[in-house]
């Protein structure tokens, strides 16, 4: 999806999709749920979840906020980051 197509589909302003690419920092959590709802239209892997009194609540009754989600997101980034550099190191010492 472009940036401009999110921004239509949440019914949020394109500066508020800048503006969370550029700094990270979760929009409010009415955002997070009309994200998470569209989401859910995708990919059917929310099956049990629910939302409630600002949490995301999954069907095992674990609750999780706004920002819990993007920092699970950024970690999985970063690891995934760390592991790609990590492999580059090791062929660059066998190359050496």
């Amino acid at each position: 999806m472009t940036k401009k197509q999110v921004a239509e589909y949440l019914e949020i302003s394109l500066g508020t999709v800048a503006n969370y690419e550029k700094t990270n920092h979760a929009p409010q959590s009415n955002y997070w749920v009309s994200f998470i709802a569209w989401w859910q239209d995708r990919r059917n892997c929310f099956e049990g979840w629910s939302f409630g009194n600002s949490y995301l609540w999954s069907s095992s009754g674990e609750k999780f906020t706004s920002g819990e989600i993007l920092a699970s997101r950024m970690t999985r980034k970063l690891a995934d980051e760390l592991y790609e550099e990590n492999l580059r190191l090791r062929k660059q010492k066998r190359e050496s």
